[in-house]
């Protein structure tokens, strides 16, 4: 019978809202309360605001769109982008589902005695015999174990005719079967002729038995007799053991296409979280190659502001400039190595305004003063007020080596049109002149006692201003 085959909605559907509170069999907290139906949770998910819904639930409320959380706002604490519920913000919390499946319960069906947790309670809910089914018939709700006897038994429950066989479609209650049949009368016996006619048709292919004698016929039929009882009895018997197990099968296999379809949601919630923290992370990403870049500048604008800061430090504008050589000894084994042979002293200008000029010096001399001269040039750099100065430049230059220095090593002199060296006759466009020395131009020979090169005696005495151990020899060029 078609009503026999009805079974409950399943505990484990995520079509439904959350459990019914008296299923607890502790002391109830509000944290495992849905926001939504005030029920005991069942799959939470949570929201980005902090509150839990039911799968069912949040699936409800968001179905016509993104909504504002209405516990939120019951609670006073709404927040604009945050309050907002909606499929992305919201993912499953698989913390709050282990607490409350361990949770204990007990079975709320009346004439029940079981106990145990939420989580068991799910798969016990679909195999209770006091869960109570309803009848399509007389509508009335009838435990589990005893819902089969009753639509047997109920006046109301539908049943096929029982000229079924002969080709009568009609279903009816019960207890309007026999009315069906007194007013279908006419019409059952025209579909009961009509299968007679068809059997006598086909009555011309059967062979006829081989007669028995009445004293051989009455054993034989009762031997079959108990024998098709017996084999009947143990078919019947195998139906409905397989019928039980088919319950059975058909409650497991709908616990398992519910739990296949929860891995499915939580799989399809952590494939969207993962592309929420993948784009993250390229935007996280792109901030930091962002910040290296905007890092790297400012690192170059540093060097260029700590080699300005150095130069204006060691800067003078009164056109005076005392150089003071350190690791003197070291520096002058590179010159005579080869290795560096000149070096430059840091720039310096006459006037705030004024020409911008440095030194530059051959430790172990240059030209044919190398080996036994120390020689010193004066430069002329292209400075940022040339615009403004008086060109050639026509300054007197002083270079001597002190202090204290005797008025015998200071050489002063003036640059004329007719000066071996061209002396800046005009304003160059190179950030300083080329180097060229003019061993006739200014000379002033210094003799002392022999001291071994690159010696500390020799980088102590020079550093003090005493006698060099070879010719000084200072002069001004430019190309």
């Amino acid at each position: 019978m078609a009503a026999a085959n009805n079974t409950p909605p399943g505990s484990l559907d995520l079509n439904q809202p959350g459990f019914a509170k008296e299923i607890l069999g502790t002391k109830l907290e509000f944290k495992y309360l849905c926001s939504d139906c005030k029920n005991i949770l069942r799959r939470p998910f949570q929201a980005q605001c902090g509150h839990r819904y039911c799968s069912y639930c949040l699936k409800k409320i968001i179905s016509a769109g993104p909504q504002k959380c209405a516990s939120c706002i019951q609670e006073g604490i709404f927040e604009e982008g945050i309050s907002i519920l909606e499929t992305g913000s919201a993912f499953p919390d698989n913390a709050a589902r282990r607490e409350v499946e361990s949770l204990p319960a007990v079975c709320i069906n009346s004439g029940c005695s079981w106990k145990g947790t939420i989580k068991e309670y799910e798969a016990h809910d679909e195999v209770c015999p006091e869960f109570p089914l309803t009848c399509e018939g007389c509508g009335k709700k009838i435990p589990r174990e005893k819902f089969r006897d009753h639509v047997k038994s109920c006046g109301r429950s539908k049943v096929p005719c029982r000229f079924e066989v002969v080709g009568c479609t009609e279903v009816v209650e019960k207890e309007e079967l026999l009315e069906h049949e007194r007013k279908c009368l006419a019409e059952h016996l025209y579909m009961l002729l009509s299968f007679v006619l068809s059997l006598k048709a086909g009555a011309g292919d059967l062979k006829p038995l081989p007669a028995l004698s009445s004293s051989q016929s009455a054993p034989v039929l009762a031997e079959n007799s108990e024998s098709e009882v017996s084999r009947s009895l143990e078919l019947l018997g195998r139906c409905e053991t397989l019928e039980r197990k088919t319950v059975t099968f058909e409650n497991i296999v709908c616990v398992l296409n519910r739990e296949v379809e929860r891995v499915s949601l939580t799989a399809e919630a952590y494939n969207r979280q993962h592309q929420l923290d993948q784009k993250k992370i390229e935007t996280l990403s792109n901030k930091v190659r962002q910040l290296e870049r905007s890092i790297g500048l400012k690192d170059l604008a540093m060097a260029e502001m700590e080699e300005k800061i150095r130069s204006m430090e060691a800067s003078t504008y009164d056109g005076v400039f005392i150089w003071k050589i350190t690791e003197f000894a070291r520096k002058r084994q590179e010159a005579i190595t080869g290795c560096s042979p000149a070096i430059f002293s840091p720039a310096f200008y006459t006037s705030k305004y004024g020409y911008k000029m440095c030194l530059r010096v051959y430790l172990n001399g240059d030209g044919t003063g190398r080996g036994t001269h120390l020689s010193l040039f004066f430069v002329v750099m292209k400075g940022p007020n040339d615009a403004l100065l008086r060109w050639p430049f026509n300054q007197k230059v002083g270079l001597g080596r002190g202090p204290p220095c005797p008025a015998v090593c200071v050489s002063r002199f003036a640059p004329t049109q007719a000066s071996r060296c061209r002396c800046l006759a005009s304003r160059r466009g190179k950030d300083c002149d080329v180097f060229v020395g003019c061993p006739g131009g200014s000379t002033v020979a210094l003799k002392a006692p022999s001291v071994p090169q690159g010696s500390d005696t020799e980088g102590q005495r020079l550093r003090e201003g005493s006698s060099s151990v070879a010719e000084g020899k200072w002069s001004l060029c430019r190309s």
